[in-house]
């Protein structure tokens, strides 16, 4: 008999992470910084989300949905999502290489809209993810 325990609560784990990219969001939006503190905050959260949502696209939710072919309408809303995410960073990284005005308006906008998100993604994974005793390793 081999032994099954999980080792880690994957699920838990994106909850984690999850919840610094809502603090990191909320004190980029709350920032009183100068331009300059604000663009490299934003340009870094930008790209550590971009980051956890390609790792999403193109490992975890293909090995997901494999395994629980049930998924399949919530990982393509979930790839729907990514994009609409990816398109407001974009914006704000327009915003940033030129004047930065309106930059508040689109940290608001990414805020509902990634909040919305990571809700959805929480609620429908973590449960299947706490369950999982191995990820593929490019997650």
């Amino acid at each position: 008999m081999t032994d099954e325990r999980r080792i880690v609560a994957w699920g838990d784990e994106l909850i984690k992470l999850h919840d610094g990219f809502r603090r990191d969001l909320a004190e980029l939006r709350s920032s009183r910084a100068g331009a300059v503190d604000l663009r490299t905050h934003c340009l870094t959260f930008c790209d550590a989300l971009h980051a956890h949502h390609e790792g999403e696209d193109n490992a975890l939710f293909p090995h997901l949905g494999s395994e629980h072919p049930e998924l399949a309408e919530t990982l393509a809303r979930l790839r729907s999502e990514h994009q609409v995410v990816a398109r407001l960073m974009e914006r704000i990284r327009q915003l940033l290489d030129h004047d930065g005005t309106a930059i508040g308006e689109e940290l608001d906008r990414l805020a509902t809209e990634l909040e919305a998100h990571l809700d959805y993604e929480e609620k429908q994974l973590v449960p299947i993810l706490n369950k999982m005793l191995t990820l593929p390793e490019e997650v």
